[in-house]
């Protein structure tokens, strides 16, 4: 009975935080892609959707304990996509790059394994995962072969350096103004128990995977 309780508790949270990938990547994923967004290194998916996919692995690995859950998220998300992709016949990148980052975060939480999300080892498992992410995906965003040395390094440096340095950023800072907000909230003794049954509840997280399948195929 407990190992079938796991098995479901996992299951749900997947489908949770998973679904909230989704949803993100969709509305927020397509706000950012607007030709109307000036999409610099301080305003582009790599600085803004990355950190927030991580955040959500996090709060994945927090309720079960387990990297493979991190995984199965990735995967979700990525076959949310890979189905809108697959109708309107668009490219399937954006795919490989959810499992990349899937991927280097289950890595990152391998090596440190962190107790909480909003911390110094929180921290630290972001600008691993994300280091290894970016680099990683430059390997993919061009063609080695037919690029000179100049071109790829400068790829990198723009990339696996000033973008992730400044999504180190972003996330230091809203990781901070969490950290503040759940400190004045237990300060205030404030109760959010029913507030978190409903969120880990079973029909909220088919929900929000149901929902964000949808917006996904909306939005494309």
């Amino acid at each position: 009975m407990e190992k079938r309780s796991n098995i479901l508790k996992m299951l749900f949270a997947v489908l949770l935080f998973g679904g909230a990938w989704g949803i993100v990547e969709a509305t927020l994923g397509t706000v950012l892609h607007l030709p109307v967004v000036h999409r610099t290194m301080f305003l582009s998916s790599t600085t803004i959707l990355v950190p927030i996919a991580y955040f959500l692995m996090g709060g994945c690995y927090k309720r079960t304990g387990s990297m493979r859950c991190v995984l199965y998220m990735g995967m979700l998300a990525a076959s949310m996509k890979a189905i809108s992709c697959a109708i309107f016949k668009m490219s399937f990148n954006p795919c490989y790059y959810i499992l990349m980052e899937a991927t280097a975060m289950g890595v990152a939480l391998l090596v440190i394994r962190p107790k909480k999300v909003i911390s110094y080892q929180g921290l630290a498992t972001f600008i691993v995962a994300n280091t290894l992410y970016l680099a990683s995906s430059t390997f993919l965003r061009i063609n080695i072969a037919n690029s000179t040395m100049s071109q790829f390094m400068a790829n990198v440096e723009k990339y696996v350096f000033m973008f992730n340095c400044v999504a180190i950023l972003y996330t230091f800072i809203a990781g901070a103004i969490i950290y503040g907000v759940v400190k004045l909230a237990e300060a205030k003794a404030w109760n959010f128990s029913k507030i978190k049954q409903l969120i880990y509840h079973p029909a909220f997280a088919s929900s929000m995977a149901a929902i964000a399948l949808v917006v996904t195929l909306i939005l494309k």
